[in-house]
């Protein structure tokens, strides 16, 4: 199968499983080196990655989630590709060029194409980075059932205030504050914590950048909400550790209550850094591959895409909290092995007993946790992504088994 074949049955899944959703929709950047296996490689067969050097590629995938059961229902876009190496005057070509001839235009073009794929949801709230604080995204994308929550990277002016956003979140009184539990990082040296943050919110007029003033497609001024998350020095006293979150949301916020639920669903975003994290070297490991093709590792990092969904689907379903029939994770030969095994690795003990509902997407994952080592006892750590990569592996050469059982593999 081609890219363009494989891409089109994710869509194809994605769209089955969202329709008549309120969905979540997350999308970023990573990339893939292949540096280290440079010399297996057919010349000029990849390009280069992020640091213009080392071979590779890109993948911007958006990962579609259940609104009410936070759990992925697939992926409606997703592109990849490499880059030339840069000429020394490509830098100051781009500033001059059309927003859909930059690579920046992915961000644009991944909600465009998911509103089309998922027109069967009943809405859309796209979350991303600083990367995709993009006016053009501001002013073209939003629409009656299509929501933004996109974190601030530059200081803005505003169409009817002589002051900037910044200057004018400066001058605001504080409205409130909330807590929410902060991951660690140790790429960013952060601590798990209980961050208090400190709240403020206020709606703005952004103004369109002087740029784009030959534009006729974008708006003169954009209406959002400008948020403003910013860490009590009480649950974090190093400045350079601090989180400070200037957010931008088509959402209206009229009290506390709302500007903390835009600020939660942004935390949320951290699945797809958890999904990116999958691929890499501590689960399925893409960046091993010896293919000597840049085709090659393309469809095989779009195959390892399916994987890791799964995986965090699992994942994030182990403890059952929002629970689903399995049918829409599993396909019928699967489910048929997840029944016999459910059986087999019922342990001695009635803790070591699936707890779950049968044919449910929790009682599924604790099945193939339990492929992975997991003991099934709650004094033990409740089984992550790394526990869900190894059990679903012997499940996939498990269920070969299995089909091939149903066959009469002795008949010529």
């Amino acid at each position: 199968m081609s890219n363009a074949q494989l891409i089109e049955s994710l869509k194809n899944q994605c769209q089955k499983n969202c329709n008549g959703l309120n969905v979540i929709v997350l999308q970023d950047t990573t990339e893939y080196n292949y540096q280290s296996h440079r010399g297996r490689h057919k010349k000029g067969s990849l390009g280069v990655v992020g640091n213009n050097y080392d071979v590779g590629y890109f993948a911007h995938p958006a990962i579609c989630f259940d609104a009410f059961t936070r759990l992925p229902q697939g992926i409606s876009y997703c592109q990849i590709w490499s880059r030339e190496r840069e000429r020394e005057n490509k830098c100051q070509l781009r500033k001059i060029l059309p927003i859909e001839e930059k690579e920046s235009y992915r961000w644009i073009e991944a909600i465009e194409q998911t509103k089309v794929v998922l027109s069967g949801a009943e809405h859309l709230t796209f979350i991303s980075d600083r990367e995709s604080d993009i006016y053009q995204l501001l002013s073209r994308t939003p629409d009656d059932r299509t929501d933004l929550i996109i974190r601030s990277r530059d200081d803005r002016k505003l169409y009817d205030r002589p002051e900037s956003m910044h200057k004018l979140l400066n001058e605001l009184p504080l409205g409130g504050n909330c807590r929410i539990k902060l991951k660690g990082d140790y790429r960013r040296n952060r601590s798990s914590r209980e961050a208090l943050l400190n709240i403020k919110w206020v709606e703005v007029n952004i103004r369109k950048p002087e740029s784009l003033a030959k534009s006729e497609i974008d708006k003169r001024f954009v209406t959002l909400t400008v948020i403003e998350a910013r860490e009590d020095i009480s649950t974090c006293t190093d400045r350079e550790n601090m989180v400070h979150w200037i957010l931008l949301t088509t959402k209206k916020v009229a009290d506390l209550d709302q500007a903390c639920q835009i600020i939660d669903w942004y935390c949320f975003r951290w699945m797809i850094e958890q999904f990116n994290r999958i691929t890499k070297q501590q689960g399925i490991d893409l960046e091993s591959s010896q293919l000597e093709t840049a085709e090659g590792l393309q469809r095989l990092g779009l195959l390892g895409f399916t994987a890791a969904l799964k995986i965090l689907q699992l994942t994030l379903a182990r403890d059952g909290e929002h629970n689903e029939p399995i049918g829409k994770y599993f396909d019928q030969y699967e489910t048929e092995v997840l029944k016999v095994l459910d059986k087999e690795l019922i342990g001695t003990t009635a803790k070591q007993s699936n707890p779950f509902a049968k044919l449910t997407l929790a009682w599924a994952a604790w099945i193939i946790a339990r492929l992975g080592v997991y003991s099934g006892y709650k004094s033990q750590s409740p089984p992550g992504p790394i526990t869900m990569k190894c059990g679903l592996d012997k499940f996939n050469v498990i269920k070969v088994g299995f089909l091939l059982g149903q066959k009469n593999v002795y008949k010529e």
